[in-house]
């Protein structure tokens, strides 16, 4: 079922009578957490007839986790790696598969979406990049999958087609969020392992964009094959937090996520939209600024336009932007908000990159 009121182009059979077949690696990702892997790969299921890698990056000995992964024929990775990106790489770099499905240790795959997945890849061998949707689940609580045979809407770019709209279009719809809801196509990613693990935080945008930039085609799947855990360790602001828990939790990442935006940026086309990078940059500009940075007011002001760009966002934006305002107008009335409310209030100060 197509999305209705877009220009997409249907999803192509493939006309070869002996498809290749694809094979599919699962990077998991596992840093300074342990407590839910066990559930993350339980969920990574295969349909018997048809390989399955199972490759897990972690920061820590496993312990049993590890001794499973091994009786799967697993690979498990030890890493002393600080940025995410790194650990992403060093898992691709060991995995063989043709398609690299990607896993964060405390969210879950349906059981079908493998077997879902590798019949999307089979039947368009153009497709470089999909991303399907997610279902949100809270800890100790178990995910409300629907029925995979429900009506669904497919996105699709072809790989000649790249114009800003479609660009707006698919990641608006999700597809730089989550990085457990991604696959690519492994060949997109051999020439750009070390790009990747420059990466700190910003895993999903980079993929996203990095595919954008390839000659593929890339697919916004509707069904939530996927679902994601929110918990009190969540990496990155959600919707369940307060805002003021959503501001202390965003600061404690700006640096990074500023740091990354620049580091995507470097490899894009001139002509690509790419608003929400620079609105990623624009929030490290602020926290830091609060924090004790020199910067223009009039530079302020402008990244706080940056962030009214965008309707939908999962930032506290107006927060944000009346962090900016403020900054630009009395910067020590600034860094008392920053103290008082986020350094104080359980947030941490920006460390430098």
């Amino acid at each position: 079922m197509a999305f209705d009121g877009n220009p997409i182009e249907p999803n192509p059979k493939s006309g070869s009578m002996d498809p290749v077949q694809e094979t599919i690696s699962v990077v998991v990702t596992a840093w300074r957490r342990r407590e839910f892997l066990g559930d993350a790969l339980a969920s990574v299921q295969s349909p018997a007839g048809w390989p399955l890698e199972l490759v897990v990056v972690a920061d820590f000995s496993g312990g049993d986790v590890e001794q499973e992964v091994r009786r799967r024929n697993g690979k498990w990775i030890l890493s002393r790696e600080g940025r995410l990106g790194a650990m992403t790489a060093e898992g691709v770099r060991r995995a063989t598969g043709s398609l690299l499905a990607f896993l964060d240790d405390d969210d879950l795959f349906h059981p079908l979406r493998l077997d879902q997945v590798r019949s999307v890849f089979q039947k368009d061998p153009d497709l470089g990049f999909f991303h399907n949707s997610h279902v949100v689940f809270g800890n100790g609580d178990l995910p409300d999958f629907q029925p995979t045979g429900r009506p669904f809407h497919e996105i699709r770019i072809p790989p000649n087609r790249r114009t800003q709209s479609d660009c707006e279009l698919v990641w608006t719809e999700g597809a730089g969020y989550n990085g457990s809801s991604i696959v690519i196509r492994r060949s997109l990613l051999e020439d750009h392992l070390e790009e990747l693990a420059e990466i700190r935080k910003a895993v999903p945008p980079y993929l996203f964009y990095r595919a954008w930039s390839a000659p593929k085609a890339l697919v916004l799947d509707s069904r939530p094959l996927t679902a994601v855990r929110m918990h009190a360790s969540n990496m990155t602001p959600n919707r369940l937090q307060t805002r003021r828990a959503r501001l202390q939790r965003l600061a404690s990442i700006a640096t990074d996520l500023s740091a990354d935006s620049k580091e995507i940026l470097a490899f894009l086309p001139g002509d690509v939209w790419c608003v929400p990078l620079r609105q990623m940059s624009s929030i490290g500009e602020i926290f830091a600024f609060a924090n004790g940075a020199r910067t223009s007011s009039r530079r302020l002001l402008q990244t706080a336009l940056e962030l009214l760009r965008r309707r939908r966002i999962w930032l506290p934006r107006w927060s944000l932007v009346a962090l900016a305002v403020l900054s630009a107008g009395s910067p020590r009335g600034a860094r008392a908000v920053f103290n008082r409310f986020i350094v104080r209030g359980g947030g941490s100060a920006i460390e430098s990159p």
